[in-house]
């Protein structure tokens, strides 16, 4: 059973990925706790908790044999946050997000603490092998399998796409969503190959980091977290309308974005105007279709476990304005001229 010492004395939490998109915004979530984030390159800026050098794929963490005896002593949970989320081959990925949580895995097994594993509601692409999924979905798939197969107690956390704060839409670091919808903004993706009606499911890095926090407290046999908008996921056409509006708020109107159906587009769009395209808007729509195509393709929702969600439309226009400030998006006055 899924138990903690609340009300006994703070856990001691081990949190991979402290610096990622998952990890930067639990850490404010776990000050009752004593955290020790295990850092591979990037430094980490919190006092108050204690870090560890360390290389999740590497044997024993790349620690000395020291090291790992002393932090099996005291883990009572590990959060693991750590990924690769890029869109590169899986052979890139592997090495993180396979062979990295078998040694999450091993780690846990050895200081016999509970695992929560950050996942991705999209895992359910990769599962079979020869489906198109992305590479990143087929890696956490395999990853997931590790977990379940270990006969540990453990959480799998399947968030879905994951986008900025929903009140401010800061984030630790743009991802491919966010560049989709800076594509779009900036006038890069004239056409869309997905029907409208297609779903997209994201969830803001709060809604997130608070569920994965409550996780600690809970008492339950629970073995997955479904952290989805589930039946309240917008539209692409519904998206489309907010990117627009968030373009015109700024000053920068948007030329009409359409939709293809996906057939047309292979058949048509493809071999015959592509190629009449600039060089940069054809990689846009390629990567577009290609790579997060799976991701926007459902039509039925998700299921959650998030019983309160903030406004959908409301926190996409957060991510994009935050998008268009941190990337000095020029906005336009009333009289034309660029801000």
């Amino acid at each position: 059973m899924w138990q903690t010492e609340v009300g006994r004395r703070p856990l001691n939490v081990l949190l991979t990925g402290a610096t990622g998109v998952v990890g930067s915004a639990l850490l404010p979530h776990l000050g009752t706790h004593n955290v020790t984030c295990l850092v591979h390159e990037t430094a980490l800026s919190a006092p108050s908790v204690k870090t560890v050098h360390g290389d999740i794929r590497l044997p024993g963490l790349g620690l000395s044999r020291g090291e790992f005896k002393e932090l099996c002593a005291v883990i009572d949970v590990i959060v693991h946050a750590a990924a690769d989320t890029s869109f590169r081959a899986e052979s890139a990925l592997v090495e993180t997000n396979v062979a990295g949580t078998r040694r999450i895995v091993e780690l846990a097994r050895e200081s016999d603490a509970r695992l929560v594993y950050v996942s991705t509601a999209f895992s359910g692409l990769g599962a079979d092998g020869g489906s198109p999924a992305p590479a990143y979905a087929r890696t956490k798939a395999q990853a997931e399998e590790l977990v379940t197969a270990s006969g540990l107690p453990a959480v799998v956390v399947r968030p879905s796409i994951i986008v900025g704060d929903s009140r401010t839409g800061h984030i630790a670091r743009h991802q491919g969503f966010h560049k989709v919808i800076g594509a779009m903004m900036c006038g890069q993706v004239p056409l869309i190959p997905l029907d409208p009606t297609r779903l997209v499911d994201f969830v803001p890095q709060d809604v997130v980091a608070k569920h994965i926090a409550d996780l600690l407290e809970e008492r339950s046999d629970r073995t997955k977290l479904w952290l989805t908008a589930g039946s309240r996921a917008l539209q692409i056409g519904e998206i489309i309308n907010e990117i627009h509006t968030t373009a015109a708020e700024l000053g920068r109107p948007l030329p009409t974005m359409r939709f293809v159906g996906e057939d047309l587009y292979e058949r048509l769009i493809v071999p015959v105007f592509l190629r009449a395209l600039p060089e940069d808007t054809q990689r846009m729509i390629k990567a577009l279709a290609e790579q997060l195509t799976p991701y926007v393709s459902g039509r039925s929702p998700f299921p959650s476990d998030v019983a309160e969600l903030p406004d959908q439309i409301e926190t996409l226009r957060a991510s994009a304005r935050r998008w268009a400030k941190a990337s000095g998006f020029p906005a336009r006055d009333a009289s034309g001229a660029v801000q």
